[in-house]
C-alpha cells in the first residue's frame, strides 16, 4: 500500500501541529477527499475502530505483503519489496514513482495517500518496490476509516524489541490460570465472568495456548515470583492483543487494547520474599502472542511467559532462502502452516494457485495465488512456529467441517472453535496421488456408512481458480457446508461470500443450495441423499 496527496483539514489545530497532539485531545473530525468521495476520518481513533481495521487488514489480504511485526514476516512482501508498516512511518515523506517505473515524486504517508494507494494502486508506487501492488478487494468508506485507524496505530505503537540480549528461563510459583471466551476491544472485568477452563501448570510459564482456543478469548495467570534482594524491578510486557500486569495488587504495566505485538515497560520497588503476580491477557484475532520478562538486583533478564521479546535482528527477519518452486507437478508441504491446525497440508499447483487442506476438519482452510511456500523455517526438523503462505490474494475459508449428519434442518453445524479442533463424526484416512501431475486426493469417512474422495483441480487463467470434486460413496443422507460467513449473497451464476474475494458456484448441481441463518452467521448448505455414489462439484473463484 502506498500514499498519495496531502489532506486538507478544516478545524484547529493546524495540520502541522496535529500529529504532535495526543489523540485523546483531538476532538475534531477530518474530511478527506479521495477520488471524489468525502471520507470523514475520526482523529481520535477508538479501540473498536482499530480492532475492525485489524480484522480487515487480514481479510483484505494486506498482511500478505506488508509486515507489521519484526518477528512475523510477510513472505509475499519480501519478494515484492513491499513497504513495512513498522515504526514511525505515518506523516513521513516517501519516495514514489508515478506509475511503475515512471517519474519520481515525493508524497506524505497520510490518510489521502493511504486511501489512494488502495483504490488506485498503480498511480503512485513505492520507489523501492520490486513490483506494483496487486489490486486489493474493494474497500468501502467505512472499511477505509477502520484500515486507516489500524495502520496509523501501527506507526504510533512501541516496538516489541529489547536490545538487552540473552534471557534466562524463570518460573511463576503456585501457578494457575483461568480462561474466558469473549469478543473484546479492551480487557474486561474478569471477576464478572465465568471461566470455561481453569488449571495449573508445573512449568510456571504464562502461555495463552493453555486456553486451547485461537481467538476471541482471554486468560488470567496468577502466582508468586520469588524476590531475593530488595530493590527496583523492571517488567517488560509484550502482547498481541492486550495485556496488563499487576504485582502485589498494583498495576505495573498496562499494554491494553487491540494491537499487533508491542512491548511496554514498568517498574516497582519490591522487598525480599514472595511477590504476588497477576497477568491478564486477551486475544481478539490474528496471532496470539504473550511475552513477559523481568530484571532487577542480580537478575539481567528472566523469562516468565512462553515467548520472548526479541532483540533487533541482523539479517533477514525470519528464515528465508528455501522457496518451494512448483513447475510441472503439484508440490506438497506437510508442516505447520499459519491459518490451519498443526495438521495442515499445503498443495501448490503449476497453475499458480495453491490450497491448504486441514486434516483436523477435512476442510480447505485457505486458497491463494502466486508463490507457494518458503520451507526455511522448518528446514531442520520440525522447525519453530507456523509458516505463512508466500503468495497473494489469500482467502481464509471457514475451517468448520464440510460434512455433517444433522438431526434436523435447523440443527447447529459443528464448529471448529480453536486451532486444534477436530471434526465430529468424520475420520481422516490419508491421501493418494494421481499418477499424472501428482495431485492429491484426500480420503475421509463420514460416520460408518459414507466415504469421501476429495480432489481439487486447478483451472489455469489470468486469475486461476479451483474446482473441488467430492465423490461420496455409500448410502445415507448428509449435509454439505459449502461456505459460512457474515453474509452470503446470491449473484449471477454463483454466491458471493462475505466481504472476501471469494465467489463459489456448483457446476452440474440440479438442486439449489440453501442459505440459512445460524449462530450469528449465514451458511450455504446442500442436502445430499447418497445412493451408492454421488458427485458434487464446487468452484472457487476470485472476484476482484
Amino acid at each position: 500500500m502506498r500514499n498519495g496527496s496531502t489532506v486538507r483539514r478544516g478545524c484547529a489545530p493546524s495540520a502541522s501541529h496535529m500529529y504532535r497532539i495526543k489523540r485523546s485531545q483531538l476532538l475534531c473530525v477530518v474530511g478527506l477527499m479521495v477520488s471524489g468521495l468525502l471520507l470523514p476520518v475520526q482523529a481520535a481513533d477508538d479501540e473498536k475502530l482499530i480492532a475492525e481495521g485489524k480484522v480487515l487488514f487480514q481479510t483484505k489480504i494486506c498482511f500478505t505483503c506488508h509486515q507489521v511485526d519484526e518477528s512475523v514476516p510477510a513472505p509475499a512482501g519480501i519478494a515484492m519489496k513491499a513497504p513495512k508498516f513498522m515504526g514511525g512511518f505515518w506523516g513521513k515523506k516517501r519516495a514514489v514513482t508515478l506509475g511503475y517505473g515512471g517519474k519520481e515524486a515525493t508524497v506524505t504517508f497520510d490518510e489521502a495517500y493511504f486511501a489512494e494507494s488502495i483504490r488506485q494502486p498503480m498511480d503512485k508506487v513505492a520507489k523501492e518496490a520490486a513490483a506494483p501492488m496487486p489490486p486489493p478487494p474493494a474497500v468501502n468508506d467505512a472499511e477505509m476509516r477502520a484500515l486507516i485507524a489500524y495502520v496509523r496505530s501501527l506507526s504510533e505503537g512501541d516496538s516489541a524489541e529489547d536490545p538487552s540480549g540473552l534471557i534466562a528461563k524463570g518460573k511463576i510459583n503456585n501457578f494457575s490460570f483461568a480462561a474466558y471466551k469473549g469478543n473484546w476491544d479492551r480487557l474486561p472485568d474478569f471477576s464478572q465472568l465465568k471461566p470455561f477452563k481453569t488449571g495449573t501448570a508445573k512449568t510456571g510459564t504464562a502461555d495463552p495456548g493453555l486456553a486451547g482456543v485461537g481467538e476471541n478469548f482471554g486468560v488470567v495467570f496468577e502466582g508468586n515470583i520469588e524476590i531475593a534482594r530488595k530493590g527496583d524491578y523492571s517488567f517488560n510486557l509484550g502482547s498481541d492483543d492486550g495485556s496488563r500486569l499487576y504485582i502485589n495488587g498494583k498495576l505495573v504495566v498496562d499494554n491494553d487494547g487491540v494491537h499487533s505485538m508491542r512491548a511496554v515497560k514498568g517498574s516497582i520497588a519490591l522487598e525480599p520474599g514472595d511477590a504476588k503476580l497477576r497477568l491478564e491477557y486477551f486475544e481478539r484475532g490474528g496471532e496470539e502472542r504473550l511475552a513477559l520478562d523481568m530484571s532487577g538486583p542480580g537478575i539481567k533478564r528472566l523469562q516468565l511467559a512462553k515467548q520472548t521479546i526479541q532483540p533487533p535482528r541482523r539479517g533477514p527477519a525470519f528464515p528465508t532462502g528455501n522457496p518451494i518452486t512448483v513447475i510441472d507437478e503439484a508440490r506438497i508441504y506437510r508442516n505447520f502452516i499459519e491459518g490451519a491446525s498443526p495438521r495442515g497440508i499445503g498443495v501448490g499447483y503449476p497453475e499458480k494457485v495453491n490450497l491448504c487442506f486441514d486434516a483436523n476438519t477435512m476442510q480447505i482452510a485457505m486458497l491463494w495465488h502466486g508463490a507457494f511456500m518458503d520451507a526455511a523455517r522448518h528446514w531442520n526438523g520440525r522447525g519453530q512456529g507456523f509458516q505463512r503462505p508466500s503468495g497473494h490474494y489469500l482467502i481464509q475459508l471457514t475451517r468448520d467441517q464440510p460434512f455433517a449428519q444433522l438431526d434436523a434442518d435447523d440443527a447447529a453445524w459443528p464448529r471448529a472453535d480453536g486451532r486444534d479442533s477436530r471434526a465430529k463424526g468424520l475420520t481422516f484416512r490419508g491421501y493418494s496421488l494421481m499418477p499424472k501431475h501428482r495431485r492429491p486426493i484426500f480420503d475421509y469417512q463420514i460416520g460408518n456408512s459414507l466415504r469421501v474422495a476429495d480432489y481439487a483441480e486447478p483451472v489455469a487463467s489470468e486469475l486461476p481458480s479451483i474446482n473441488r470434486q467430492l465423490k461420496i460413496r455409500g448410502n445415507g443422507e448428509v449435509w454439505y457446508l459449502a461456505a459460512a460467513a457474515d453474509s452470503i449473497t446470491e449473484e449471477e451464476g454463483g454466491y458471493k461470500i462475505g466481504g472476501s474475494l471469494l465467489s463459489v458456484s456448483f457446476p452440474e448441481l440440479e438442486a439449489k443450495p440453501m442459505i440459512r441463518e445460524s449462530g450469528g452467521r449465514q451458511e450455504l448448505l446442500i442436502r445430499l441423499n447418497v445412493k451408492d455414489q454421488e458427485t458434487l462439484k464446487q468452484r472457487y473463484e476470485w472476484k476482484l
